[in-house]
C-alpha cells in the first residue's frame, strides 16, 4: 500500500539526477524524454517523486499572463509516472492528485504503461502509438511491410537514393520547417533552435542519431534524427523535400532504421500519431497500436474562464 503523502513535488534543483535517471533506466516505461539531460535540454521542469524515486513523474512547465502551467514539449513523446514496478490506477489517482494547485492549467502526457485516467481529474482523451518490435530478422519484419511500402522502397532504391550518416541537425531541422513549419506553428524558432543543442547532445551521449536519403547528386532528399536508448529507437523529427517527397524517401528512411537495429530487441517507436494522413502512413509498416492519456487539467478560477485554451508554446 503507497502512503500518497510520500509523494513529493520537488523543483528540478532538488532532484537528484542519479537517482532519478537510474529509476528511468530500469522502468520498462522510462524512456529517453525522462532522462534528466532531455528535460533540461527541453527547458523548465519540476517533478513528482515518490520516496526514494521509487517512482516519478516530470512536470515541464512554463508561465504565460502570469499562470504557471504543465505543458507537452515540442519533440517530446510519452511522460507520465515511470517506475520499475507495475503502476496501479490508484498510483495514477494520487500522482494527478499531487499536482500542486499553483499549475491552474496542465497537460499531462501519460505512457502506455500507465493505467486510463479518472475523468474526475479532467478532460482525458486517448491518443495511440505505432511500434515496431524489432526482435526478428530485418526479411520478416519486411514480409509484413503493405505492399505500397515495399513498392515505394523499391522505387527509391531504383533511383539510386542511397542512405547517409553525414547529416548535421541544421539540415534535419531545416527540412522539417520547410516541410511542416506551417502545420506547427506552434513551435517557435527558440524551439527549434534549443532542440537542435538537445539533438547534439543527445548524439554526443550515444542516445540519438541523424541520418539522411540522398539522390545521385548527393544531395539530400529526407533526413530525420532518431532519438535512442537500451529500450527503443524513436523517430523524433524527419522531413522530405520536394524530391524526396516525389520519390517517397521517407518510406527508405525508416526502412534503413529498422534494417539496422533488426535483430536487436529494441522496438522502433513512430512517436505517434493520431492525424489521419500520418497515422495512416505509419501503418504501411504494419506496427502494433499502443493507447495511452492525455489528461487536462483546468483549475482556473471563473473569472479566467476566458483563458480555457491552452496557452500557445510560445
Amino acid at each position: 500500500m503507497i502512503d500518497p503523502a510520500a509523494i513529493r513535488y520537488l523543483k528540478r534543483t532538488a532532484i537528484d539526477a542519479t537517482k532519478w535517471n537510474r529509476c528511468v533506466q530500469q522502468a520498462p516505461n522510462g524512456w529517453i524524454y525522462s532522462l534528466s539531460f532531455f528535460l533540461d535540454g527541453i527547458g523548465s521542469w519540476d517533478a513528482l517523486v515518490l520516496g526514494d524515486y521509487e517512482y516519478i513523474m516530470p512536470l515541464p512547465k512554463k508561465r504565460k499572463y502570469g499562470i504557471p502551467y504543465i505543458y507537452i514539449p515540442p519533440f517530446t513523446g510519452q511522460l507520465g509516472i515511470i517506475g520499475a514496478e507495475p503502476v496501479s490506477s490508484e498510483l495514477v489517482h494520487d500522482f494527478i492528485r499531487a499536482i500542486p494547485e499553483s499549475f491552474l492549467l496542465a497537460d499531462l502526457l501519460m505512457n502506455e504503461l500507465n493505467p486510463p485516467a479518472s475523468q474526475q481529474h479532467g478532460s482525458v482523451s486517448r491518443r495511440t502509438n505505432y511500434i515496431i518490435p524489432l526482435e526478428e530478422d530485418y526479411s520478416t519484419i519486411y514480409d509484413r511491410f503493405t505492399e505500397d511500402a515495399k513498392k515505394n522502397i523499391r522505387r527509391t532504391e531504383a533511383s539510386g537514393l542511397t542512405a547517409s550518416q553525414d547529416v548535421a541537425m541544421d539540415q534535419v531541422i531545416r527540412l522539417f520547417v520547410e516541410a511542416y513549419g506551417e502545420k506547427n506553428k506552434h513551435i517557435s524558432r527558440n524551439d527549434y533552435a534549443r532542440f537542435k543543442i538537445l539533438a547534439g547532445q543527445c548524439i554526443d551521449r550515444g542516445y540519438g542519431f541523424a541520418i539522411g536519403i540522398r539522390d545521385s547528386d548527393n544531395d539530400l532528399v529526407a533526413a530525420a534524427f532518431f532519438g535512442k536508448d537500451e529500450k527503443r529507437v524513436y523517430y523524433i523529427l524527419g522531413a522530405p523535400n520536394q524530391q524526396g517527397r516525389k520519390t517517397n524517401a521517407v518510406h527508405s528512411l525508416i526502412d534503413e532504421v529498422i534494417r539496422k537495429y533488426a535483430g536487436s530487441g529494441l522496438i522502433f517507436d513512430f512517436e505517434g500519431s493520431d492525424i489521419p494522413s500520418v497515422a495512416q502512413f505509419y501503418r504501411k509498416f504494419s506496427p502494433m497500436s499502443r493507447q495511452y492519456d492525455l489528461v487536462q487539467l483546468n483549475r482556473l478560477p471563473r473569472w479566467l474562464q476566458h483563458l480555457r485554451n491552452r496557452p500557445d508554446n510560445t
